[in-house]
């Protein structure tokens, strides 16, 4: 399975470059969007000491809901499916309490496996790789310096942006 169909949204990583000035941030812009064949909705800078910037950072929001739903739908089915293989694999070693309460095991295992799956839904929802990027812009905001929070949208994308960012010695953080 491919873990990109967990997700709803068309753009899962997120890069942040950080600029002393606007002219910079702008210009990194334009030369990152030509490179790497950018849209202009791929992009967004975040000023000096601007407020209410998750939206630059975040901007599907419905394929947020989506990437909830499936990620909990489809970890929570492989849950399920391994907690019918586990009980299968333990009563064909004829474990004593799985061979003399079959339906009471195969509901207690199967139960916790499917709710262990939909746990990793969650997580997978909850993002934890984007709290790096949103703490990274966040404290430049404070220290007066602007943001270009980037959004590619398949790998080579990304891979053009991490090279070019890279090569210019520019503060980079990204997510996974």
């Amino acid at each position: 399975m491919s873990w990109q169909a967990l997700f709803g949204e068309r753009a899962t990583t997120k890069i942040a470059a950080i600029y002393d000035t606007r002219d910079a941030a702008s210009g990194a812009a334009d030369v990152l969007s030509s490179k790497a064949g950018l849209a202009p909705s791929q992009w967004m800078l975040v000023a000096p000491h601007e407020q209410g910037f998750a939206r630059k950072l975040e901007p599907e929001t419905q394929g947020i809901a989506r990437t909830g739903i499936r990620a909990h739908l489809i970890l929570g089915a492989l849950g399920l499916l391994a907690g019918v293989a586990l009980w299968v694999l333990l009563y064909g070693l004829a474990i004593p309490f799985i061979v003399s309460s079959p339906w009471a095991s195969a509901a207690v295992i199967i139960s916790f496996a499917t709710i262990a799956g939909m746990m990793t839904g969650g997580l997978v929802m909850a993002r934890p790789d984007h709290q790096i990027v949103i703490l990274k812009v966040r404290q430049a905001a404070e220290q007066g310096r602007w943001s270009l929070v980037l959004h590619p949208r398949n790998p080579r994308q990304c891979d053009a942006l991490m090279k070019e960012l890279s090569e210019a010695g520019t503060e980079v953080v990204r997510t996974v």
